[in-house]
């Protein structure tokens, strides 16, 4: 049986602090975020800000800010972070609402949402510019999927990798996305299959995917190391 995790997001508020928001826990859905300083020491939490839910996606924009969106209940508010961290109202949704989606910064200043599920899989995506401002649906290119990882490589492109299949199995695949926010078309798999995993930038121009679901249903903690030209290890 595949195991459906209701998951918070995360993003870089700037190159030295960070913010976790959202997710969900015993109670349900929260909004409650926790912001990260420069030591990486978590605070405690925040009033949750915004519509709480699960199954979102977040990215650095504008050099030193943040942006939550889309989310369970096939979601496309988003909500603003600020250079402070403060978290910002709901904005009305741009796009096709989704979960299960992912998002990276690109181009230095702008972020990318991608991928995800609202109804049905798809690979549509949706820019940010470097002010917040949501662009509507791109067209998808590449494999339909959720529950995929995302992260900044290069300085300025991003990576979107691995995921869950309509009706299974996981995979491997990738797509690289350039400095204008263009997505390229699937690279072949590389790695083990999985989905639930995560992403981060790393050594200030590669990234690293880990940890997961493979497509049997079991945990791994294995990784893959991105070079700083998007060719996964």
């Amino acid at each position: 049986m595949l195991i459906i995790p209701a998951n918070s997001a995360q993003a870089l508020i700037s190159p030295q602090n960070a913010i976790f928001g959202f997710g969900y826990y015993s109670s349900g859905y929260t909004a409650i975020t926790n912001l990260v300083n420069s030591s990486g020491v978590v605070a405690s939490d925040t009033s949750g800000v915004g519509t709480a839910r699960g199954q979102l996606a977040a990215a650095m924009y504008g050099g030193d800010k943040a942006i939550f969106g889309y989310g369970s209940g096939y979601s496309n508010t988003t909500n603003l972070v600020n250079n402070s961290g403060v978290v910002g109202a709901d904005v009305s949704g741009v796009g096709t609402a989704r979960g299960g989606i992912n998002a990276a910064g690109y181009g230095n200043d702008k972020a990318i949402f991608a991928y995800g599920h609202g109804g049905s899989y798809t690979a549509i995506s949706n820019l940010v510019n470097n002010v917040g401002v949501v662009g509507t649906d791109v067209a998808g290119v590449g494999t339909a999927r959720r529950f995929l990882g995302s992260a900044t490589y290069g300085t300025d492109k991003a990576i979107f990798g691995f995921g869950y299949l309509d009706g299974g199995p996981s995979t491997s695949v990738t797509n690289l996305v350039n400095n204008s926010g263009v997505v390229a078309s699937d690279v072949s798999g590389v790695g083990t299959a999985r989905s639930f995993l995560g992403a981060a930038g790393y050594g200030s121009d590669k990234a690293i995917f880990a940890y997961g679901y493979t497509s049997g249903d079991a945990l791994t903690s294995v990784s893959n190391l991105v070079s700083n030209s998007g060719v996964v290890a």
